[in-house]
């Protein structure tokens, strides 16, 4: 699996699921740009960062990552409670998901039906996406404050049913990222 160097994992850990097993994910730890330019929408006060001079959320950059790596894919946004999920590329400018909606190919679609169905939940990882025959969900996660931002009930759920449809446990990638401060004047970091 081709990964950009961000998204390599240097490390493993063990995730109890609520079957009562555990399974072994891999771990990356990229560090990102905040970002500087002008404040746009806030999405649930998600951190903005910055990626090529484009602001984005840590899904779509780590999509971006991805896309440049040889990879398609999607953000999967199930805000809300699952209600509706949103398959994204881009950058939303407003609670309303449905214009930046795409549609994804049928078999990846069926894919994720077929975890959601085994797994009993429409949570998803953040972003899937896709190479060839191989595939990648990745769970982004911010590290400050540290130990705030962890799986949730659902998304140990949906490991447990990636797993139950045959999805092997490296290809669950948890990202669990940290933003770097850009540089005052005079050299010194905020």
């Amino acid at each position: 699996m081709i990964l950009p160097v961000e998204l390599r994992p240097t490390k493993s850990v063990a995730v109890r699921l609520p079957s009562g097993t555990s399974a072994t994910l891999p771990v990356a730890y990229p560090s990102f740009q905040s970002w500087t330019g002008k404040k746009v929408f806030d999405f649930g006060r998600k951190p903005l960062l910055d990626y090529d001079g484009e602001v984005c959320f840590a899904e779509l950059l780590i999509l971006r990552l991805l896309f440049k790596s040889g990879w398609s894919g999607v953000w999967v946004e199930a805000y809300g409670g699952g209600r509706h999920v949103y398959y994204l590329q881009s950058m939303p400018a407003s609670w309303t998901l449905a214009p930046h909606h795409i549609p994804i190919p049928y078999d990846k679609h069926a894919l994720l039906r077929q975890i959601a169905r085994v797994a009993d939940t429409p949570s998803c990882f953040d972003v899937f996406v896709w190479s060839g025959e191989q595939i990648l969900f990745c769970e982004a996660k911010y590290v400050n404050p540290p130990n705030k931002d962890r799986l949730r009930e659902t998304q140990l759920k949906f490991i447990e049913g990636a797993l139950a449809c045959g999805i092997p446990p490296q290809a669950l990638l948890l990202v669990e990222w940290s933003k770097l401060v850009p540089a005052t004047p005079g050299g010194s970091f905020r």
